[in-house]
């Protein structure tokens, strides 16, 4: 069995594999990103304006196909 670290910045779990090639993602990440939400893109803000400008600036979360 080895070990690697998945690549997502909110899990960074150390996980056990088989097998040669390393896999980037987690089972636990891989099955959201494919199965849960519909696939999860990630993208950079772009404000109109100043992004320090002391007011709340609105975010948008967008997650497709929840199961319960």
């Amino acid at each position: 069995m080895n070990q690697a670290i998945c690549s997502n910045l909110w899990c960074r779990v150390i996980f056990k594999f088989e097998g040669d090639e390393t896999p980037k993602e987690c089972p636990k990440c891989s099955s959201f990103n494919t199965h849960l939400s519909g696939g999860v893109t990630w993208t950079d803000k772009v404000y109109d304006g100043s992004r320090y400008d002391n007011t709340p600036h609105i975010t948008k979360i967008d997650v497709k196909k929840y199961f319960k």
